[in-house]
């Protein structure tokens, strides 16, 4: 075994992603410095905590200090309560009215951007006996869901907002480019936030919580934090790509490691074709080493043929098609032969996901996103 054969790589038989929840409360601590003084912080563990595994993540971050968790779904809420999770949750999005019971019976928090949505709610909750929470969601220049912010649908607000069964708990809103250099826009968007609650103000509606910034909001807009800031990606240890650079100073740690173990080596002579379609030739003998990992685990076909693996610390390129459950990458170059069982580095701490991001044409929300479920998560630290 080679000196890349340690630690995690005994307690599993393909791959696996190490989860460092250290990393994960250093994160944490990190943001918390960087965040206005009493201003609570709301942690995304949507998509199962971007791939991290939504349970761990959850109850990390809670002892850690986070003052609530945003969903996806009522699904993934539902699950965290049925593992004992008690603090406030909220949903970020769109909820089918059909699950509202279960919004109500589980004490989930609901986004409510329509007047038809709050008449649903509040038609549960009264049937149940009960109120609930509800986070009013504005559009300030994200275009995707929320009332206008224009003025013509303020009165629409104050109805839903004084339906029986219905508490005014937050309201909030997404900067849409606060990751990029267009600040004027952002500033847009938060004087139209700030002009619509005011109205809102002046017709008896008043919210407990505001909260409008994301991960690069937190860190470039500490003006704005209000209330309570939602963590994404920065809690995971990585930058919202192309972001600028942040007005304090943070230092993130990557939170998910991928590794997967050489399964099988042999030397190939020159003009040996590798993997479906036979896509690449060996133009000199080769040493062709198979990693039991495929597109099936979340490593993108598209990464065929050029994008490189990590084993014995150094960079070896992928050679032909990647395999649903395998792939196959060139070592020759390799000052030691590897040896079946070796560890081999996807992205971590030695090598972000923004290299696979940038290979990928896209962003390192979808690298950790996207690493397959069959991938077993391993948690160290904590």
């Amino acid at each position: 075994m080679t000196e890349d054969s340690f630690g995690t790589n005994s307690i599993f038989d393909r791959s696996c992603v190490e989860i460092d929840l250290d990393a994960l409360k250093h994160n944490f601590e990190e943001i918390k410095k960087a965040t206005t003084p009493g201003t609570g912080i709301l942690a995304v563990v949507k998509a199962d905590a971007y791939g991290h595994g939504a349970l761990e993540i959850a109850k990390t971050l809670i002892d850690s200090g986070a003052a609530g968790l945003c969903l996806a779904t009522i699904d993934e809420a539902v699950e965290l309560r049925k593992h004992g999770i008690e603090v406030p949750m909220m949903t970020l999005g769109f909820t089918d009215p059909s699950r509202f019971a279960d919004a109500v019976r589980f004490d989930v928090e609901q986004a409510v951007y329509s007047y038809d949505i709050a008449k649903a709610l509040s038609d549960e909750a009264v049937r149940k006996g009960k109120k609930i929470r509800v986070h009013i969601k504005l559009d300030t220049g994200m275009g995707r869901i929320g009332f206008k912010t224009d003025g013509s649908e303020t009165d629409e607000i104050v109805r839903a907002c004084t339906l029986p069964g219905i508490e005014p708990y937050g309201v909030f809103s997404h900067f849409a480019v606060a990751d990029t250099d267009d600040d004027e826009y952002t500033r847009l968007q938060y004087e139209r936030f700030l002009s619509e609650i005011e109205e809102l103000g002046k017709k008896g509606i008043r919210f407990t919580k505001r909260h409008i910034c994301n991960s690069a909001g937190i860190l470039r807009f500490p003006e704005m934090h209000l209330d309570m800031v939602r963590a994404g990606i920065i809690l995971y240890g990585l930058m919202p790509p192309g972001c600028p650079k942040p007005v304090v100073d943070i230092d993130l740690k990557p939170v998910m490691n991928w590794y997967a173990k050489v399964i099988h080596v042999k030397t190939v002579p020159a003009g040996t074709t590798i993997s479906y379609g036979r896509h690449f030739t060996a133009e000199r003998e080769t040493e062709v080493t198979t990693v039991g990992i495929g597109y099936a685990d979340g490593l993108s076909r598209r990464l065929s043929n050029g994008f490189e693996l990590v084993i014995g610390g150094k960079k070896c390129p992928i050679i032909g098609n990647i395999c649903m459950d395998m792939c196959m990458v060139d070592t020759t170059d390799l000052d030691v032969r590897p040896q079946i069982g070796d560890r081999v580095t996807v992205f971590g701490s030695s090598r972000s996901a923004d290299e696979l991001a940038e290979a990928l044409g896209t962003i390192n929300y979808e690298i950790t996103c996207d690493v397959g479920k069959r991938v077993r998560r391993l948690y160290v630290g904590g």
